[in-house]
């Protein structure tokens, strides 16, 4: 559709476009287990499951040479799909990566680029098995990544219940953090300083670690659903929620923040609770799974730190300030046809 004529993408959002899409191209086949909606499919090719998931990186929205090496990007774009398996409670086995690049793009930034691939399908078991290139305007990176699913099973989005305890590993909010930084730190001798004294915030942003061991231990500890961290924290949560048909209460207090967030939250003058639920690009798992599970789930996953930070309830979704102050969720979280780049 030619713009100015009819709906706009901008309109529907990210994800009312995505259900209007998938209704023209038919139903699914009776081999697909698990179809669009939640962080992987899940198709029937032998005897077991073999899960399947696709991003698409395109320079300008999703990452920055000026910000990003070439080989961080790189890292990243694979990283980026190899979460979404971990949150299936699956194990990554194959990627396809295609690329679009312009002609006059330095041939040294595409090889630091694939360098960057090679070293994180080396650090999490995968092969890169093939893909494509074209000439594009701008430097485009699409991974496609299949795996299988873990001995536990796989852990979709539909499970939580009333009364399971939201749990979340690592930290939450660095990686949003970590780009604003970057992007000030030119002029702004202030975020310069602040990249310099916590350098962990620009590496949650450049090369985020995808959870696949804690993703397959989470499962078999009995979790009851799982995504993974990229839309924001309030976003994904509340995508268990809908697929869940339950509510959710976080506690601000509970929330774990990586080094030197609220220093930069400070800088930025924005309100810390609100970045930490609405910043993306983490990476890290949320987990719902039963009270009585949490405390195997905390010791079966170290060294990666779990933290218990709410309960899913009957329909409200909230973060509750230390005050009390009950805020709502639904707002909040990444949207690529609200957003402008």
């Amino acid at each position: 559709m030619l713009a100015g004529v009819g709906e706009e993408a901008g309109d529907l959002g990210e994800f009312e476009l995505i259900k209007r899409l998938l209704a023209r191209v038919g139903p699914l086949v009776a081999d697909v287990l698990i179809g669009p909606g939640d962080d992987a499919a899940a198709v029937r090719l032998g005897p077991g499951a073999t899960l399947a998931t696709s991003d698409l990186l395109l320079e300008g929205v999703h990452f920055e040479f000026g910000l990003s090496s070439p080989a961080d990007v790189g890292w990243k774009a694979l990283a980026v799909n190899l979460s979404d398996i971990a949150a299936m409670g699956g194990a990554p086995r194959y990627a396809l990566v295609s690329l679009g690049a312009p002609a006059a793009v330095p041939v040294a930034t595409l090889e630091a680029l694939y360098d960057g691939i090679g070293e994180c399908a080396g650090s999490f078991g995968v092969s890169v098995i093939g893909g494509d290139t074209v000439r594009a305007d701008r430097v485009i990176v699409s991974v496609a990544v299949l795996g299988e699913a873990g001995h536990a099973g796989m852990v979709t989005r539909s499970g939580a219940r009333p009364g399971d305890v939201l749990c979340v590993t690592g930290s939450v909010g660095g990686a949003a953090e970590g780009l604003s930084l970057l992007q000030a730190a030119g002029d702004d001798p202030q975020a310069a300083g602040l990249l310099t004294q916590f350098p962990g915030l620009a590496v949650a942003h450049q090369r985020p670690t995808p959870r696949t061991r804690e993703g397959q231990t989470a499962a078999g500890c009995g979790a009851t659903a799982m995504i993974d961290v990229s839309d924001g924290l309030a976003a994904d949560v509340c995508h268990i929620c809908e697929a869940s048909g339950v509510g959710v209460e976080i506690r601000e207090a509970s929330i774990p923040l990586p080094d030197g967030f609220r220093d930069t939250a400070r800088w930025a003058g924005v309100d810390p609770l609100r970045m930490a639920l609405d910043g993306g690009d983490d990476y890290e798992l949320a987990i719902a799974i039963p009270a009585a599970q949490v405390s195997q789930l905390v010791e079966a996953l170290a060294p990666t730190v779990v933290t218990p930070i709410g309960e899913f309830v009957g329909s409200e979704r909230v973060a509750v300030r230390a005050d009390g102050t009950r805020e709502p969720l639904d707002a909040l979280g990444w949207d690529h046809f609200k957003e402008e780049p």
